[in-house]
């Protein structure tokens, strides 16, 4: 009798554990949203990702950057400047804070996320002003430079707005640009964009779900 008692105790509490198991692994597991609703959390993923040509650009350590750079990792690239007073700093500040979330939900994908900054304003940024930038950020981070033609073209295939004011002296200009953050695939694709202004949470949520269906395709 009391051996079946504590049969049945037993099996009670080991049924009671493997649900409070599935409950834990289903709050854990990230839900794979479709492309409408990243879409409404600020992640726009593309049907089918976009090719885009070759760039010869200059990283921070004055080495060439190349779109091989770009091949087995998931990029995060977003153009801007050293000096700009604000939506750079704020848009970098989401992207280290993102990729933090990321390395404690995901270590290994947030391992392979690499970020690239590509100056629009390459007549001031030089890579030592790039590396002292980026570092702040993120200490593996990236800067890239290089001739205007060249971050244009890189630019536009990326969709990728940016432009010159006249100043308030003479000789000097202000630097317009877009927000948004591309998106680079492990193939080196244009794969979509966080629009601006990013959200850290809302941009991990949205990436992990792009994750799972990159891992389905």
């Amino acid at each position: 009798m009391n051996k079946g008692v504590a049969n049945t105790v037993i099996g009670c509490v080991a049924f009671m554990a493997l649900l409070i198991g599935l409950l834990v692994h289903r709050i854990l597991t990230p839900t794979m949203m479709n492309q409408e609703q990243m879409s409404e959390q600020g992640l726009f993923v593309y049907d089918l990702p976009r090719r885009f040509t070759d760039f010869a650009l200059t990283d921070h350590n004055n080495k060439p950057f190349t779109k091989a750079q770009l091949n087995g990792h998931w990029t995060l690239m977003f153009f801007g400047y050293t000096t700009c007073p604000d939506v750079c700093p704020t848009t970098l500040a989401s992207i280290a804070q993102f990729h933090e979330l990321l390395k404690e939900a995901d270590a290994e994908a947030g391992a392979n996320l690499q970020v690239v900054l590509v100056t629009v304003d390459p007549m001031h940024d030089t890579p030592e002003k790039l590396e002292a930038y980026v570092h702040y950020f993120g200490k593996d981070y990236m800067g890239a430079t290089g001739d205007y033609i060249n971050i244009f073209n890189l630019a536009h295939q990326l969709n990728i707005a940016f432009g010159y004011l006249p100043g308030k002296s003479e000789g000097e200009y202000e630097v317009t640009h877009s927000g948004e953050i591309a998106v680079i695939n492990p193939e080196g694709d244009f794969h979509g964009f966080f629009k601006s202004p990013p959200n850290p949470q809302k941009m991990l949520t949205t990436f992990q779900s792009m994750l799972i269906g990159w891992q389905q395709h």
